[in-house]
């Protein structure tokens, strides 16, 4: 089968764009190896038009359903390793290829590591990199937050309604952010922040985390921090590493034009995965509806 559009990416750019592009009546797939990016471990989201506030996981469920009632078709666990072009566009995961005539990048985002040797050890032992998934295990503990921007600040208030106490590890001199955010973090009698201080060491007992090291960066003194569940939030790195052969900026972010058309004729580009500068669920349908209404005029034209 020869598709109209495949879509590599299922969060919201790329769900979004699905729906436009089912409406449209072009036989379209959409390729993820999950469903729902980031917003779906965003928490609550109060900043989308028509929801007072929303989780990120209902949004994005109810937009998987919406594009499913359209027409569009789903495949999870398509972990995608290159496209090659041919008379039309392959798609190649290791067992299974798939043949369009265009491709949505829609592949977002994913958490950046501190990059300590235990690190991926105790990932789910301590160390977590979304306090709306595990935020609940959290409940009566002594936790950090690791950041302090965005994720950060919405991360420690998330966290300061379920935990005993939380720590802000910032690595800057002070918080950033959404101001109202900040505001709100620093009202908070539950939540203390450590200023210009990073992470050096995770320290375990019996496979658990017991204690973090940081290190002040003006004086290069340590200290130990007991903890037992360390949130890291230090932002986020693009998933364009399948596609090397496109313009990719010094972000490893992928170029995109006007018509969100990337370097490769017939290869677009959605949402956070791209050089578009806000990452945001709200930006990222917006460029998802974008994309596809491009898609659709490139498609007459071929």
């Amino acid at each position: 089968m020869v598709y109209d559009c495949a879509i590599i990416g299922g969060g919201a750019a790329g769900l979004t764009a699905g729906v436009y592009l089912a409406r449209y009546q072009r036989k379209t797939i959409l390729l993820s190896d999950s469903i729902g990016g980031q917003t779906a471990i965003s928490g609550n989201i109060e900043n989308f038009p028509t929801y007072e506030s929303i989780n990120g996981f209902e949004l994005i469920d109810k937009l998987v359903q919406q594009a499913k009632s359209f027409g569009l078709d789903i495949k999870i666990d398509f972990k995608i390793e290159e496209i090659l072009k041919k008379n039309n566009f392959i798609v190649k995961s290791k067992n299974k290829s798939i043949e369009a005539k265009s491709i949505l990048i829609a592949s977002g985002k994913r958490h950046r590591t501190l990059g300590l040797d235990n690190e991926s050890k105790l990932i789910g032992k301590g160390i977590s990199y979304c306090a709306t998934c595990d935020g609940g295990f959290a409940k009566n503990r002594d936790v950090v937050v690791i950041g302090g921007g965005y994720a950060a600040t919405e991360s420690a208030l998330i966290l300061e309604k379920i935990a005993k106490s939380v720590t802000i590890i910032c690595i800057d001199k002070k918080l950033t952010g959404e101001n109202v955010t900040i505001k709100n973090v620093l009202s908070k009698k539950n939540i203390k922040i450590i200023y210009n201080a990073k992470t050096v060491k995770l320290c375990e007992n019996n496979g658990l985390l017991d204690h973090i090291i940081i290190q002040n960066i003006l004086s290069k003194k340590t200290k130990s921090i007991t903890t037992q569940m360390a949130f890291v939030e230090i932002g986020q790195i693009p998933n364009s590493e399948p596609f090397s052969h496109l313009k990719i900026n010094e972000c490893n972010e992928i170029v995109i034009d006007k018509d969100n058309m990337t370097s490769n004729q017939g290869i677009f580009a959605a949402g956070d995965v791209t050089d578009v500068k806000a990452k945001q669920t709200i930006v990222a349908c917006g460029e998802g509806a974008k994309t596809a209404i491009s898609i659709n005029q490139y498609l007459e034209k071929i």
